[in-house]
Order: structure tokens, then C-alpha cells, then sequence
């Protein structure tokens, strides 16, 4: 019966073969060849016997087993090949070995304990000699590739940090973390000013749309209606009433080409500029508005004071307290102070509450529903969930207390809302332990997520245990891609499909609600990746590696499967970030059914 050992370097060799070997089971497979001697016996008996089989049949030995010794030459020769391939797996040696009857192997001349070699009964005693000879050059030969092949191992992940590159399953490079910082670029981003807040905006349609959270570089920013609120990187803040237009033309310089806004400059901006009209408005250190309105400008102090400059070099300074009309003519004149037409902090701040909490309570009437919906499998909604408790419950109706998950490190921490609650995923331990029984077909994963970093090559949003057939893996790559793949199985010519999406993720992203969801279509054999709602991309899975039948069993959300091995070694796969809502469907949901749930739980 086969030690634990060598049932794990059978596995482990699998992987490899198939590609699928991450650094830490590289790592493990060196670690079993260099500690365990059984496992060591076990590698090189099974290359040797294939290779003796050959040999006896080259020497002329009597042996009932033709087909195996011939299919032992076939399969030295693929030995051979093999170290020129990197030192691929070795499967086939084991198919051979499971034909072989020992008994008859050492009436014929064969392995002792030991890995000694003793002649037998042959009727052709100079042919044994030869064979014996041979055998025993044959086992250095087995040992020296053992050391090789360990060495090989040992690069692998050496070669990873000091000078090699990781293909992706796209093709593309990614540069290991290791490479000198003088060869490194630093990371960058682009913009002169960010987004802060929306309130029920909609964009002019000629005009880019952003999000909360976007950088903001020289354009225009052009609503139809609602409220932004636009901080610039110099400190200045700015309150854009819809309709407008704003043309961002510097970090400390824009200017309003239609609609009001106003402006808070603290002393640290001050010399922040609003053109408008011909009028250049240069701030103090103050706060004030300015609004254009039949080509004629209006500006208004609410607090400090502003240099006014006009197109013929006249200069004017405005106090708080005051206001003045720049006329069409080009006369400034002085007007009535009306500090409740603009828009201020503190009122955008009831809006944005309002708005929370419809948008909430939108989301929440959704949420009722969904759990309804006999195609989920499961759904972890988070909305009402204890911040001491160590359990993730499933809002499944009817109710399923068997699908419940066990919160192991992770935190609790507050969601999309203020009145809902998500779970935080920073260390390498931090995981959502569940259960899933049962066999399905198509698929589809949803989850609402914010990523702080992505520190790892993988990083985890749902990762079954074992990864056998029909298990399905949904992580992010360090590239920013989705990933998706169900296993076909292991050994040669299986493994399974990886269906990446375009890189959709970057720093400037960093502590954003996003909502990305992935479908596994069994009719079309179709895997799509969706981004808040809108499809990333679709691929078709060739017929060799696609499953019909999938399941999951024991899972891990936000990192992968927990220590099995003595050592409590585990891929380090956590999730940087939290997440505050999964849903699990035994169905492909179509592209609107997708964009619907962004839309109703959009914060």
C-alpha cells in the first residue's frame, strides 16, 4: 500500500505535468524528493524498470512480457526526450508498472531490495552479465537524474525571482518581484483632480462618464443634470450643479464654459483659478461661487476674498460679503449676494445621505428577491449580520443552515452602506470556510467586491479545496484580469481551460465598490466576464477541456483551501480588500440579468 508521501508526489506530479503547479507546490514536490527516501526509491525504480524492460528485451532474455518491454523502449525513449523538455511528468511509468508481476521481473534478472541488481536463471549467461552491467550503470543514471531533476525544482521558483519571467495563460510576461529596482518602473498614475461624490448625475452624452473615485486629467466634465463634487490635487474643492460644463485645464486652472459652481480653497490651494466669460477669478484663500447665465458671469464671495482679472487688464478685488455681474459688454457691475443659490458642502452632504439611503433601501428590496430566486445555490447578502459573530449566513430561502459559512480571521467591517456590513480579507490566513453539496451545470458568480491592492499572483474571490473534476476556480490575477477555469481532471492531456479577461484593475481603483460576476454557459460552452455590469469579454472552451457536470464541496472564499499537510504549508491566495455580498447560480444569467444586479446595488 503506497505511503501518504507518495500518493501527494503522484498528485503533485500531475500538476506538473499539466502545467498547473503553482511556487508553493514546487516547492513540496522538492521537499518529498529530498526528505523522504521511499519517494526517492519510488522515482527512480520507476524510470529503472522501464528502462530494464528495454533492456531485456535488447539482450535477448527470455520473457513472457514482450508488449511491456516494448512499451518500456517506448518509453525510455520518451525519458530521453523529456530531459531535453524540462523534465516533464512521470505518468506513464506507473501504466507500465501495474502490468509488471515482480515475481517474474526477478526470476528474469531483475530489482532486489535496495535497488541492487542480482543475475538470474538466464539461458544466456553472457547476455545477464551485460544486462547486469547495464542495470547498474542504468541506476547512477536514475540517481544522477533524481539530483537533476530536484535542481530543476529548485530553480523553478529561484528563476521566477532572479531573472526569469512567469507566463501568463495569455501569453504575456509578467516580471517576477525580484528583479533589480534599477531594471523596475515605478508605478504611475495620470490626472490633475478626482471625483469625490455624484448625486443623480446624468452625462452629457458627447461627454466621458465617471465614477466615484476616478482620476480626472485635462477634459471636460459635462452633466446634464445632478451634482459632482471634484477635488482637485492642489486642495481646491469644487461643487459642479448640473447642467454644466467644465473644461479641467490644470491641476490649479479650470474653466466654466456653462452652469455654476462653487468653490472651497483652502490656504494651502490658494491662487486656484476659475476662468469664465473672459473673466479670470483668482481665490486668496476663500470660498465662492460662479455661475454663467445668458453670457453674462456671476461671482459671488462667501468668505475671504478673490482678485478678479478681465481681458483688458483691469483688476478688481472682491471681498465676502459681495457680489458682481460681469456683463456681456465686458462692465463689471455690483450685485445682490445670493449664497443660497450655490450649492454648499453641507448641503451636499444631506443629498448624498438621501441618496444612500434609497439607493440602500433599493438594493435591500432586490436582495429580498433574489434569495427567492430558485436558481441561486447559494447567497451570502451580509446586511444583517453581527459584527461578532464568526459565521456568514446564507439568506437562501427557504432557509439552508447547511450552507452557512465559517468566518475564520477575516474581519467585519462596514459594506456599500453604513447600515450593511462586509467582510475584510488583509492577512494571509483571513477566509470564508463553506460547503456547497450537490452537482450542477451552468454557472454564474457575482460578487460586490473592493480591492485595496493585489499583492498576490492570485488573488482569491472563490476557490474550491481539492480542485478535482468539475471544480471551478474564479480569482484575479496580479496582471488586474479575471480568472476563470473548471478542472477537467489530472494527467496527461487533461488540466483545464483558464479564460482570462483584459486587465480591468489598477491602483487608481484602489478601495473602490466594484461588481464583477463570471458565467460558465454548459449550452454554449461559452465562459463570460462581466465588470460592473458590462461584459469584459467571452470565450468559447475547446471540446477537449470542457466539463458538462460541475460541483464544489468544500470551498474557500477570499483565499484557498486550508492546511492538509503536516508542515501547514498553504498557498498564500487572500484577497487584499472586502467583500460585501456573493451569489452563486446554477444558471448562465444573461448580460441583462447581469446588469441589473449592478444596477440595483449600485451605492
Amino acid at each position: 500500500m503506497a505511503s501518504p508521501e507518495i500518493d501527494e508526489f503522484e498528485r503533485l506530479l500531475f500538476d506538473w505535468e499539466d502545467g498547473t503547479l503553482d511556487a508553493l507546490g514546487v516547492k513540496r514536490l522538492r521537499d518529498l524528493l529530498r526528505k523522504h527516501p521511499e519517494v526517492r526509491k519510488c522515482y527512480v525504480e520507476r524510470q529503472m524498470f522501464g528502462a530494464v524492460l528495454c533492456l531485456d528485451g535488447d539482450a535477448g532474455i527470455s520473457s513472457r512480457h514482450t508488449s511491456q518491454s516494448e512499451a518500456g523502449e517506448e518509453y525510455f525513449t520518451e525519458q530521453s526526450e523529456m530531459t531535453c523538455q524540462q523534465e516533464r511528468s512521470l505518468d506513464g511509468v506507473s501504466d507500465q508498472l501495474s502490468m509488471l508481476n515482480e515475481s517474474e521481473v526477478v526470476a528474469g534478472g531483475s530489482v532486489v531490495a535496495g535497488g541492487s541488481m542480482v543475475a538470474g536463471g538466464s539461458r544466456h549467461r553472457r547476455a545477464s552479465l551485460v544486462f547486469v552491467a547495464a542495470a547498474s550503470i542504468l541506476l547512477c543514471v536514475m540517481l544522477g537524474r533524481w539530483l537533476v531533476v530536484e535542481s530543476r525544482l529548485q530553480t523553478v521558483g529561484q528563476d521566477r525571482v532572479a531573472n526569469g519571467t512567469e507566463r501568463v495563460a495569455n501569453g504575456t510576461e509578467r516580471v517576477a518581484n525580484g528583479t533589480e529596482r534599477g531594471n523596475e518602473q515605478e508605478a504611475t498614475s495620470v490626472g490633475i483632480a478626482m471625483v469625490t461624490r455624484l448625486v443623480d448625475v446624468t452625462w452629457q452624452k458627447a461627454e466621458k462618464q465617471f465614477l466615484v473615485g476616478d482620476a480626472l486629467s485635462v477634459g471636460v466634465v459635462g452633466l446634464d443634470s445632478g451634482v459632482a463634487q471634484i477635488e482637485f490635487f492642489c486642495g481646491a474643492t469644487v461643487i459642479l450643479e448640473g447642467p454644466a460644463r467644465l473644461m479641467l485645464e490644470s491641476s490649479t486652472v479650470a474653466r466654466l464654459q456653462s452652469g455654476q459652481l462653487r468653490a472651497q480653497v483652502p490656504p494651502a490651494a490658494r491662487g486656484f483659478q476659475i476662468h469664465a466669460d473672459g473673466l479670470k477669478v483668482v481665490d486668496l484663500g476663500t470660498e465662492f461661487g460662479v455661475a454663467i447665465n445668458e453670457g453674462e458671469a456671476d461671482v459671488q464671495v462667501f468668505d475671504g476674498e478673490v482678485e478678479l482679472y478681465q481681458s483688458n487688464g483691469e483688476q478688481r478685488l472682491v471681498s465676502a460679503g459681495n457680489a458682481v455681474t460681469h456683463a456681456a459688454n465686458g462692465v463689471i457691475e455690483d450685485a445682490k449676494l445670493t449664497p443660497g443659490k450655490f450649492l454648499g458642502l453641507e448641503g451636499l452632504d444631506d443629498r448624498v445621505r438621501n441618496q444612500k439611503q434609497n439607493r440602500y433601501q433599493r438594493w435591500l428590496d432586490h436582495s429580498m428577491e433574489l434569495r427567492k430566486d430558485p436558481r441561486v445555490i447559494t447567497y451570502y447578502s451580509m446586511e444583517h449580520d453581527r459584527y461578532w459573530k464568526r459565521k456568514l449566513a446564507s439568506s437562501v430561502v427557504p432557509e439552508n443552515r447547511d450552507l452557512d459559512g465559517a468566518i475564520v480571521g477575516a474581519k467585519r467591517v462596514g459594506g456599500r452602506w453604513p447600515q450593511k456590513s462586509g467582510i475584510e480579507f488583509k492577512r494571509p490566513g483571513d477566509r470564508v470556510r463553506v460547503n456547497i453539496p450537490g452537482q450542477f451545470g451552468s454557472l454564474t458568480f457575482a460578487c460586490w467586491v473592493k480591492i485595496d491592492s493585489l499583492d498576490r499572483w492570485y488573488n482569491s474571490l472563490f476557490l474550491t479545496d481539492n480542485y478535482q473534476r468539475g471544480e471551478p476556480h474564479w480569482q484575479i490575477l496580479d496582471t488586474g484580469q479575471l480568472f476563470f477555469s473548471v478542472r477537467l481532471g489530472a494527467g496527461l492531456g487533461k488540466g483545464h481551460h483558464k479564460v482570462l479577461s483584459p486587465p480591468f484593475w489598477d491602483a487608481s481603483m484602489s478601495g473602490r465598490w466594484l461588481h464583477l460576476a463570471t458565467t460558465y454557459d454548459v449550452e454554449t460552452k461559452t465562459t463570460t466576464h462581466f465588470l460592473n455590469g458590462e461584459q469584459l469579454c467571452q470565450e468559447r472552451i475547446p471540446d477537449e477541456l470542457f466539463v458538462r457536470q460541475t460541483r464544489f464541496g468544500k470551498a474557500t472564499i477570499g483565499n484557498w483551501s486550508s492546511p492538509t499537510r503536516p508542515e501547514a504549508d498553504f498557498a498564500i491566495r487572500n484577497l487584499n480588500g472586502s467583500m460585501d455580498e456573493f451569489v452563486l447560480f446554477r444558471d448562465a444569467l444573461k448580460p441583462q440579468e447581469v446588469r441589473e444586479l449592478f444596477v440595483q446595488g449600485s451605492p
